[in-house]
């Protein structure tokens, strides 16, 4: 036991170097001048190094190598040794001049990529996504040389994911969601649907962040233990279950915008809140995965915070505060907020049908762009024409096509798989959920929200790595990953909605 408390000492600081990494990344996205990004890539920069030195470290790796068959340990520390030592064993293969480069390059390619957007100009930032591309295959080609250079890539965000995987679960949702968007798009063509113009009636920054700190708060986030900001690109980030920041941004005519930006971000943050804080310092406390973590944040934002259940004791609220909703019906209400807008190019302001195809175009996209099979010159052309096989629409400019999300500017290929695996889980989850916990759809249509919350705790959040993802996920659903919960619920949910 004295080697595992020298352990656990040893990753407690190499867990806060990795939680000043988190607010660094949050200052320069909230509040750090544009001045400031040499010095802040400076900074990152080392402290990757001096992170990366650690996890290497020979100590490290002895007693991890002792640990690993002391019968003398009991799940929890053994699935930590197990998450301790995946992690030293990719720090040990990376040379530090390459993570010292990667941590200036994404700093510096989060700020081109901002003018780049603002630009909208997809010529301003092929530069530096083509090094973050080099300085992946390079890293992927270290890290495990006979394996395709994205699926080592998929592993650092949802670990023993593959490319052939994925593609067994994609392939039935696109066969979903391509003919039934085709019929939706009918649909919205003939009269007797509801007038969804409230959406895009004006409401002044200030008073959508009141509303929206409120439904935080009911939904259980502790600002004691964090806080709300505005960004660019809505996140959750911050240092820690003690120390979670989450994000939003807002359109003055597009305030149900802002409002799901906060109950997703709540999602990840009450994930994050619900950890295990005795273990807050050790690598087996942390998110499963990605996809785990945006099931958090999908269930929330779709399963619970669309529907008529969670609205219905809200609803009379949400009208005094928005007063021009009191004129919208309840049922109409519903039908905008899950409103199938077909001629929406932003992935972040997408509704749940078209969502994993925003998705899936990004993953078959950023995939060849690994490979190499896809030129970084070519991606606009090839965005535009997925946009249109999958959605139908052709984006206007590079700002609303390929130059949207914030993803390859900080290098994070293979992210963009885990928000429709985390859509998957979370259908899976919340289905078992209700099924499980007598009353749970009652308190939720009563306003309580904490039962569903509890069973979210115990099932997932506490859990941290202890499991695997498979394990983790048929320990709560009694099945592993299962895209057919989510076709059956996206069908009946949206056939009733929009009558077909």
């Amino acid at each position: 036991m004295n080697g595992y408390r020298e352990l656990s000492q040893q990753l407690g600081d190499l867990m806060a170097l990795e939680e000043v990494l988190g607010l660094l990344q949050w200052d320069q996205e909230i509040v750090m001048p544009a001045g400031a990004i040499e010095s802040r890539g400076r900074q990152v920069a080392t402290l990757s190094v001096l992170q990366q030195e650690r996890w290497c470290a020979p100590r490290l790796g002895e007693l991890l190598g002792l640990l690993q068959s002391d019968e003398t340990l009991d799940d929890v520390e053994n699935a930590n040794v197990r998450e301790a030592l995946r992690e030293h064993n990719k720090a040990a293969k990376l040379p530090s001049d390459l993570v010292r480069r990667w941590g200036e390059r994404t700093v510096a390619g989060h700020e081109i990529w901002v003018q780049a957007r603002k630009a909208k100009d997809f010529s301003q930032f092929a530069p530096v996504l083509q090094e973050l591309i080099d300085l992946s295959r390079q890293k992927a080609a270290i890290l495990a040389p006979d394996q395709p250079a994205y699926d080592v890539l998929i592993d650092d965000f949802e670990p023993g994911m593959t490319m052939a995987r994925l593609d067994k679960v994609f392939e039935p949702l696109k066969a979903f969601l391509i003919p039934l968007l085709a019929q939706v798009r009918q649909r919205q063509s003939q009269p007797g649907l509801p007038d969804i113009g409230f959406l895009t009636h004006p409401v002044p920054a200030t008073q959508q962040r009141e509303v929206g700190e409120k439904l935080v708060r009911t939904m259980g986030f502790d600002f004691e233990r964090g806080r709300l900001d505005t960004s660019v690109h809505p996140f959750c980030g911050g240092a820690g279950p003690s120390d979670v920041r989450i994000t939003t941004r807002y359109n003055e005519n597009a305030w149900c915008q802002s409002l799901t930006a906060m109950i997703h971000e709540t999602g990840h943050a009450l994930y994050e809140q619900g950890r295990n804080l005795a273990l807050a310092n050790q690598p087996v406390s942390r998110a499963r995965s990605m996809g785990v973590h945006e099931s958090q944040s999908l269930l929330w934002e779709k399963q619970v915070g669309q529907s008529a259940d969670f609205w219905r004791p809200r609803y009379a609220a949400l009208q005094q505060d928005y007063t021009f909703l009191q004129q919208v019906p309840f049922d109409d209400f519903v039908y905008g907020v899950n409103y199938v807008d077909l001629n929406n190019f932003i992935r972040v302001e997408a509704d749940e049908l078209t969502y994993p195809l925003h998705v899936i175009l990004r993953y078959e996209l950023e995939r060849d762009l690994i490979s190499g099979a896809l030129a970084v010159a070519d991606l606009p052309a090839a965005w535009n024409q997925k946009m249109q096989h999958y959605l139908g629409i052709t984006p206007p400019d590079d700002a609303l096509g390929c130059l949207q999300d914030v993803h390859w500017s900080a290098g994070l290929f293979g992210y963009f798989p885990c928000y429709t695996l985390g859509a998957l889980y979370a259908a899976q989850l919340f289905q078992t959920a209700v099924a499980r916990t007598p009353g749970l759809l009652g308190d939720v249509q009563a306003g309580n929200l904490q039962p569903l919350l509890a069973w979210l705790r115990a099932n997932i959040h506490q859990l941290g790595s202890q499991y695997l993802t498979d394990e983790l996920i048929t320990r709560a659903t009694g099945r592993p990953l299962d895209p057919h919960a989510f076709i059956a619920y996206a069908g009946r949910k949206y056939r009733s909605l929009l009558r077909l």
